[in-house]
């Protein structure tokens, strides 16, 4: 009930601002509404032998019972209701992924399973804790081609395992040829300086991920890269390993070649929150949406191209809490340590529209 509340609340002035353009353009189905998320620890309950998940069992530290495991499944839900608005998600980027199970239940055993057909893609990475990506991705408006699972094998740290990079290909309602990668980079743990090396080395593998299929690729031929990159968008690893610029309204776009990667949320974009993350009072975007030149260059004839302004961290009532002191509104955890809050992530959603006329 408190849900259903807080939305009424808001839709009165979220129409007069942005939603009314949007559905408009939805109600046309000439318009792709993408997202991404990362969930925070969206595990089930049984234990997996081959990954180290003790944590997330009933008996285990979270003691994560199979309650708390369905309200989770409900509050993703929610979030992704609240983030789509009236016409939901096309495609939905989801990091802190266990396992097929948890996707579905999320997708048939809650309100989604009436509202949309979704399918997914999921990775099988190497990550210790069984930590996945994967995307959710409606086939009316997302025809899949083809998926790759990228493994990262560090060659300065043969031991190291991580979580794998997901590229899932597809073709949209206009025609154009959509790759789009999902990513969740190797945490700071131990310090942003010394694992700094293990995400340029991702980066790396991104941008050479994107440079052979746009150079392969015709001119409706996209790539969007969407996910955790653990980092802001301003550091080394953006700027120099995945050679993606900041994205401004004054960029001399048509100058630069179609496979030249933006990203769309960073410190000069201003938005209701200074970032995705907050930890401690310092906020991050670590949740970004990187896309290449050419989903920003309006060639006509119907092509894809990205909304102007429509890139955003989405933050609702229902799913935050308030920083102490400040009152800013910041993500309602689901854990804090081993302490279960009863919330939603510690991150915030993005979300971002591309069109075609």
């Amino acid at each position: 009930m408190k849900y259903r509340h807080t939305r009424l609340l808001l839709l009165s002035t979220y129409l007069l601002t942005f939603l009314i353009p949007c559905r408009q353009l939805w109600a046309q189905r000439k318009v792709l509404c993408v997202m991404s998320y990362n969930v925070e620890n969206f595990f089930d309950t049984e234990d997996d032998p081959t990954h180290d998940d003790d944590s997330f069992l009933p008996t285990g530290a979270h003691h994560w019972t199979h309650a708390r495991y369905q309200e989770k499944i409900q509050h993703i839900a929610q979030v992704i209701s609240a983030v789509g608005d009236e016409a939901f998600p096309d495609l939905i980027a989801l990091t802190e992924i266990e396992n097929a199970t948890v996707l579905s239940d999320l997708i048939h055993r809650t309100a989604l399973r009436e509202k949309m057909n979704y399918r997914y893609v999921l990775t099988h990475g190497e990550d210790k804790r069984g930590i996945n990506v994967a995307l959710l991705y409606s086939p009316s408006t997302f025809r899949l081609i083809a998926t790759e699972e990228i493994p990262v094998h560090f060659p300065f740290d043969s031991l190291r395992r991580t979580r794998a990079l997901l590229r899932v290909t597809g073709q949209v309602p206009s025609g154009d040829t959509l790759h789009l990668f999902v990513c969740h980079l190797p945490s700071r743990r131990g310090g942003a300086l010394s694992t700094a090396r293990y995400r340029d080395y991702c980066c790396s593998l991104l941008h050479t991920q994107v440079d052979s299929l746009m150079r392969r690729g015709g001119s409706q031929t996209h790539c969007l890269l969407l996910g955790d990159f653990n980092g802001d968008p301003e550091e080394a690893a953006t700027t120099e390993a995945l050679h993606s610029l900041l994205y401004t309204a004054e960029t001399p776009i048509n100058l630069l070649p179609p496979a030249q990667l933006f990203t769309l949320l960073h410190r000069g974009i201003k938005q209701e929150v200074p970032g995705s993350y907050c930890y401690q009072g310092v906020w991050s975007q670590l949740d970004q949406a990187h896309l290449t030149a050419s989903l920003l260059q309006r060639q006509g004839g119907g092509h894809l191209h990205y909304v102007a302004g429509s890139a955003t961290t989405v933050v609702r009532p229902f799913y935050t809490s308030r920083l102490s002191g400040s009152g800013m509104p910041v993500p309602w955890r689901s854990y804090g340590g081993t302490f279960y809050r009863g919330g939603y992530s510690d991150h915030f959603p993005i979300r971002l529209l591309l069109a075609w006329e």
